[in-house]
C-alpha cells in the first residue's frame, strides 16, 4: 500500500509539473491569445504593425495581430494590461503575457530571440 501511495504521488507530480502553466490572461481572457502554439499573437497601441513589417525583419509567427489607437479602450477592455502610454505592445503566447513593452525595438529583438517552435 505504502508504494502504491509513494507511486501515485510521483505520477500526479510529474503530470503537474509537465504541463505548460497558464496565466491570469490566459484564463480568463483566451481571445488574447494566439490560435497556434508555435505562433505569438500581438496587441499594438499608438503604431501600426502589419505582417509586412514583421516579415521585413524576418518575422512570420505572429498572428493575429490587433492595432488599436487607444489606450484607455484597451483597460477598459482588459483592465489588467494596465497600459500607461503609448506606443504601446502586448504580446501573448498559448500560456498568456510573453512581453509588455513600450519599445518598438525590444518588440522586434523579443521576437527575433524567441522564435517559438
Amino acid at each position: 500500500m505504502k508504494k502504491f501511495i509513494i507511486f501515485s504521488f510521483l505520477v500526479i507530480l510529474l503530470v503537474s509539473c509537465s504541463r505548460s502553466e497558464k496565466d491570469n490572461y490566459a484564463l480568463v481572457h483566451s481571445e488574447l491569445l494566439p490560435d497556434e502554439n508555435d505562433h505569438y499573437s500581438l496587441e499594438a497601441v499608438g503604431k501600426e504593425i502589419t505582417f509586412e513589417i514583421l516579415q521585413e525583419k524576418d518575422i512570420t509567427n505572429v498572428s493575429p495581430i490587433t492595432n488599436s489607437d487607444s489606450y484607455e479602450f484597451l483597460n477598459k477592455q482588459y483592465p489588467q494590461l494596465d497600459i500607461k502610454e503609448k506606443p504601446a505592445f502586448i504580446l501573448f503566447d498559448v500560456n498568456g503575457l510573453a512581453l509588455k513593452t513600450y519599445d518598438y525595438n525590444e518588440l522586434i529583438n523579443f521576437l527575433q530571440d524567441n522564435q517559438i517552435e
